[in-house]
């Protein structure tokens, strides 16, 4: 079948599409599904990836303000060039209209809400929506893993085609082969040729909160240590952010010039990853970095919490010292001992399972589409 997957369009457009969900692409892709994506962006383009086809919708300045309209309309005739099988949505301002177009085009569609949005979709969720996934990284402590579990919650959608009565949780992961320390680059590590190589893998946006580490780098710099600090990911303070950094070794990569496969390699490649910005980003690069056997530096400003192996990384106060002193502990843990650690605080997080659960879901809903009975252990209750 043919599944489109609407991003946010409260993020900004050079953030998009996030790892995760280019992973499901091809998740979806090797189940012999075709999956398009449909993010914000300057001008209209439509781009063939190894994860599935992206179609950019443009949104110029307030048209990423919440409730502009033309958005949702874009956004719908977008869908109905595409006319896929079946939509997911992880977009609240289209939400709503893209609920409408499901519901009078008998197209299964899916809600895919994250920790920050859980109020929104059960107080009012829109019509026309089959299924309500939960996405976010909340559950991942509770849990103890990142297997899919179905929330004990309330009844909160119901529409003419009989909606599940039940939101199902299926917790953020990391591709656990795409990002492996397999992906070690020694070329690339030694175009450095620095003696520490730190990786910040963030939104360039206030709240990606990057200046940190580059605080971090100049103290270290500044005391004659040899280090390399690289930069990872897009948007609007990119500019700012280097003039800041202007003098020192730190270099800059445009996440969406990179494959999954060379996003990996960066950070297998590096000795330790400071990720200083919360949400599903931020735990998404945490996972990705632990998975490539980097450890990994999470600041409490971050909402998720990771049980980390003892050598695997540190959650420590978002500030220079802290950081600073984080990074010297973990620095002089021997390469191998903490290389092993952080690969092990990844292991639990396989993406795997909750993929094969989204594309079970999928597959169930297109079967009661088509007036079939769902399979016994369908994923919908």
């Amino acid at each position: 079948m043919h599944i489109a997957h609407v991003t946010s369009f409260y993020s900004s457009p050079a953030l998009l599409p996030s790892s995760v969900v280019r992973s499901r692409g091809l998740a979806y892709q090797a189940a012999g599904h075709e999956f398009s994506i449909i993010i914000p962006g300057v001008d209209s383009s439509v781009t063939w990836t190894e994860y599935g086809t992206v179609v950019t919708v443009p949104a110029r300045g307030r048209a990423l303000t919440r409730g502009f309209v033309p958005i949702a309309k874009a956004v719908r005739r977008a869908v109905d060039t595409l006319a896929p099988d079946q939509i997911e949505v992880a977009d609240r301002l289209s939400a709503r209209e893209l609920g409408s177009w499901a519901q009078r085009n008998r197209v299964p569609a899916v809600l895919l809400i994250e920790d920050g949005a859980a109020e929104w979709a059960t107080g009012r969720t829109p019509l026309g929506f089959d299924q309500i996934v939960h996405t976010g990284a909340a559950n991942l402590e509770r849990h103890g893993s990142c297997g899919a579990e179905e929330a004990h919650s309330p009844a909160i959608a119901s529409d003419s085609r009989g909606a599940v009565d039940r939101v199902l949780s299926v917790p953020s992961g990391v591709n656990l082969e795409v990002f492996s320390p397999l992906r070690h680059n020694s070329t690339l590590r030694d175009s450095s040729g620095a003696d520490l190589i730190v990786v910040c893998a963030a939104p360039l946006t206030a709240a990606g909160s990057v200046s940190v580490a580059i605080e971090v780098v100049r103290e270290r710099v500044s005391q004659g240590e040899d280090l390399h600090l690289v930069v990872l990911g897009d948007g609007p303070l990119r500019a700012r952010l280097e003039r800041s950094a202007l003098g020192m070794p730190v270099q800059f990569l445009s996440a969406h010039d990179l494959t999954l496969i060379e996003r990996a390699e960066v950070f297998a490649t590096a000795d330790v990853a400071i990720v200083t910005t919360s949400g599903s980003w931020g735990h998404a690069s945490a996972l990705e970095s632990l998975a490539a056997g980097t450890p990994t530096i999470l600041t409490t400003a971050c909402n998720e919490r990771l049980a980390f192996v003892d050598g695997g990384g540190l959650t420590v106060a978002p500030d220079l010292t802290h950081i600073a002193h984080a990074l010297r502990v973990l620095v002089d843990i021997p390469v191998e001992e903490r290389r092993s650690a952080a690969r092990k605080t990844a292991l639990p997080h396989d993406s795997l399972a909750q993929e094969r659960r989204m594309i079970s879901l999928h597959e169930t809903l297109a079967t009661i589409s088509n007036g079939q009975p769902a399979p016994s252990d369908a994923v919908p209750s």
